[in-house]
């Protein structure tokens, strides 16, 4: 007892120390980044910075010092990053919570930018600008009346001052009052004829309403007033580069290089000449800031791009490499990195480079991205709808990763949202054809064909020949019973692309109703050749040979599926129907069981087994394949699924069922049979108001399933709703009358009352 005393001691004191050590180290890298930053060393003061910073991650001070060194050095979008988060560990800081409002009003995180400009005015109720940047918040959250109201109040506290009437412009103009606006953007000149700010805010309304000539001379009367100043520069070269004028914004990204005087600002006129193709120009620029501190990194991105680009893949990747040796952590490199690998077809590696740079910045909404790209690749699609997710936490308008979600959400069957998430891709991109061509495959899975017709229509006028937009057409025709049309809209997209996966399926299903199946399999059986882990080619491929009577083909096919998609349940449930047709379950289990015996823990073969076994109820066997399969991935939802199934038949480990079910429902969210096991549970542990709504959406999702009305039924006579009951168990029997569990429903519509 007393050694172990003295140990703790001992440990307390190693730990002091180390504080005490951190402490100073951190406090003396702060220090070297003020001495820095005072004699405009922005370089080092930013990597003394960072120093502190990686010592302390919680070093408010030292991160809006950061910020401040990043505004110096032209790099605006790291300075925003960290006045945020100093922002979030200063809350007392006004200076850190005005920059944080701008940024995250620029970003149009309305939400964030209006609590820390509440924070402002809270801390100084008379701050001017706390009030405008409330006001531009408020009115970004669509509240325009209360926006109105806090800028208002600004011009009465600051009335000679023009950046009140700029805001009260810029929310007049969100209105839609444009010549309100225009009258209030000229007031602000009027008022302060010297105010930078109030002609380029002229500026930004003549930009933003098309008036490009009236724009453009109010940056230059900007540059009257300053000929120097980055920011008029900045916005008159950008101006010109957005109107197809890229050639006279030089002079102005040169003198924003020459009045910010930094290797960052530098690096911006190499992007300049990257952006008009002339790279020797650019070359020279990115070789000598390659061997400087700050931009080393940086600029062996870009020559590492433009090895890429002219076709040098290998000194590409060396150079890359090069660079994250060095830099293990930079963002760029990491990201550029994950895009090559995805372009060559090396998910998963791509997946480990992408993970790495998320790491390096949870921030980065492209990081996660490509995150998300890697594993919708690798068919892992509940990982890649989470990433996808993540982008849209930090950028709610990122079109592409809504029209991700759209494309994983049809594909999984929950067809709302996938309309939904196709929907705000079109209103955050209105030309995106990908996700218009999701919105009408998801309307027509709906059944809404009309509305699909309406939205194919424009999407036809603008790529008649595109063979996806072929490809839906067609499947639009068939499902009015045109099968002439619709075999000619398939026959036309596999012209032009022999892979794509609708027209091979509309072909199949008319070939099917009219005898011709074979011409189907031989036609899916070329392209399996040329990709044979396609999961949905094998998919559709097996169905054709059910089709087809071929059992032995379809089973083999299915096997390959769930190798490339262990969790993919439609492929389990095929095979398992397949196994019972042709009554050779011991066969099948001998199979499985060859595989096992080399990998013990394989997930897919231990599942299947399970499944065998479950279907001939020998209960037992099947809780230890399942068993076997968790224990390969704790996770894995077909097993964790079926499991808890059991237990919950036998009424027992409820508790660990509900764990179990809920993971299955955490990989597989939109799939039925999960979402009926989750209220399955429930309601063997007598919780009815939680499984009916898990039972509703199952039948919402299948409403011709009777086992799914049963179990609502049940439910609701468990809470003593005995008309919805009824309702329920009543349409159960009348569409099977004879399904599993017909007894107990009658039995049940006998006992109720009332």
């Amino acid at each position: 007892m007393t050694y172990r005393w003295i140990a703790g001691v001992c440990l307390a004191l190693v730990v002091v120390s180390g504080c005490s050590s951190a402490a100073s180290r951190k406090a003396k890298a702060y220090a070297e980044g003020n001495a820095a930053l005072e004699k405009k060393q922005y370089s080092e003061a930013i990597l003394a910075y960072r120093n502190a910073i990686k010592i302390d991650p919680r070093y408010g001070e030292a991160r809006y010092k950061l910020a401040e060194a990043y505004t110096a050095s032209g790099d605006p979008q790291n300075a925003a990053r960290q006045y945020i988060n100093a922002a979030e560990l200063l809350p007392e800081n006004l200076d850190a919570q005005l920059n944080a409002a701008r940024y995250l009003l620029l970003g149009r995180e309305y939400d964030r930018a209006k609590s820390h400009a509440s924070r402002v005015v809270q801390i100084d109720p008379k701050n001017v600008e706390g009030h405008i940047l409330l006001g531009s918040a408020i009115a970004g959250l669509k509240d325009l009346n209360g926006a109105m109201k806090e800028i208002e109040e600004a011009i009465e506290l600051a009335p000679t001052s023009s950046v009140g009437y700029t805001n009260k412009a810029a929310l007049l103009l969100e209105q839609g009052r444009k010549q309100d606006a225009l009258a209030n953007f000229q007031k602000a000149v009027e008022i302060d004829p010297k105010s930078l700010g109030a002609y380029l805010a002229l500026a930004s309304y003549h930009w933003t309403t098309g008036a490009i000539p009236e724009a453009e001379k109010a940056m230059k009367d900007a540059l009257a007033l300053d000929p120097q100043n980055a920011t008029a520069n900045r916005a008159l070269a950008l101006l010109y580069m957005s109107t197809g004028r890229a050639a006279e914004a030089e002079p102005y990204v040169k003198m924003t290089v020459k009045t910010v005087g930094t290797p960052e600002a530098e690096l911006s006129l190499a992007d300049y000449y990257l952006s008009v193709n002339r790279t020797k120009d650019a070359i020279p620029i990115l070789e000598r800031l390659a061997s400087g501190e700050s931009t080393a990194a940086a600029a062996g991105v870009r020559l590492a791009r433009l090895d890429y680009a002219t076709g040098n893949k290998t000194a590409a990747h060396t150079r890359l490499d090069g660079v994250l040796a060095k830099h293990a952590n930079d963002v760029e490199a990491l990201v550029t990195k994950t895009r090559w690998l995805l372009a060559e077809n090396r998910p998963q590696d791509a997946l480990k480079a992408g993970e790495a740079a998320v790491g390096a910045d949870p921030t980065s909404a492209i990081a996660q991205y490509l995150v998300g790209t890697a594993h919708a690749a690798l068919r892992q699609n509940d990982e890649a709808k989470a990433a996808f997710g993540q982008v849209l936490k930090l950028n709610p308008r990122a079109a592409a990763a809504q029209t991700a979600l759209a494309g994983l959400n049809l594909a999984s069957g929950s067809t709302d949202a996938a309309v939904q998430f196709a929907r705000d891709a079109l209103v955050n991109a209105p030309g995106n054809a990908t996700a218009q061509l999701l919105l009408v495959r998801g309307l027509l899975a709906k059944g809404d064909v009309n509305r699909a017709q309406s939205e194919l229509a424009a999407l036809t006028s603008r790529a008649p020949d595109d063979p996806n937009v072929r490809a839906v057409n067609g499947t639009l025709l068939l499902l009015k019973k045109d099968q002439a049309g619709a075999r000619r809209h398939f026959e036309t997209a596999l012209q032009k692309d022999p892979k794509q996966l609708d027209a091979l399926a509309g072909l199949a299903a008319i070939e099917a109703s009219s005898g011709q199946v074979e011409r189907s399999r031989d036609r899916v059986a070329a392209q399996l050749a040329k990709d044979p882990k396609n999961g949905n080619l094998l998919m559709l491929a097996a169905r054709i040979d059910i089709t087809a009577k071929d059992l032995p083909a379809a089973e083999q096919k299915l096997r390959a599926a769930i190798d490339v998609e262990p969790s993919n349940m439609r492929a389990y449930d095929l095979l398992g129907r397949i196994y019972i047709d042709q009554h050779k379950l011991p066969e099948a289990r001998q199979e499985f069981q060859k595989i096992v015996d080399k990998q013990p823990k394989a997930v897919g073969p231990n599942t299947v087994i399970g499944m065998l076994y479950h279907t001939e109820n020998q209960v037992g066997e099947a809780e230890k394949a399942y068993r076997r399969a968790l224990d390969g991935d704790p996770s894995a939802p077909v097993a964790a699924n079926n499991l808890a199934y059991i237990y919950a038949e036998r009424g027992e480990n409820l508790e660990e069922a509900l764990t179990l079910a809920k993971a299955a429902a955490a990989r597989l969210p939109d799939e039925p049979l999960v979402i009926d096991t989750v209220g399955w549970v429930y309601y063997k542990k007598q919780l009815s108001a939680l499984a009916i709504p898990e039972f509703q959406k199952c039948v919402d999702k299948d409403p011709q399933n009777p086992t799914y009305l049963f179990h609502l039924g049940l439910a609701q006579a468990q809470a003593g709703d005995a008309p919805k009951a009824r309702a329920a168990l009543e349409q159960a029997l009348k569409i099977n009358p004879a399904f599993q569990g017909a007894d107990e429903a009658r039995r049940t519509l006998a006992s109720l009352k009332g």
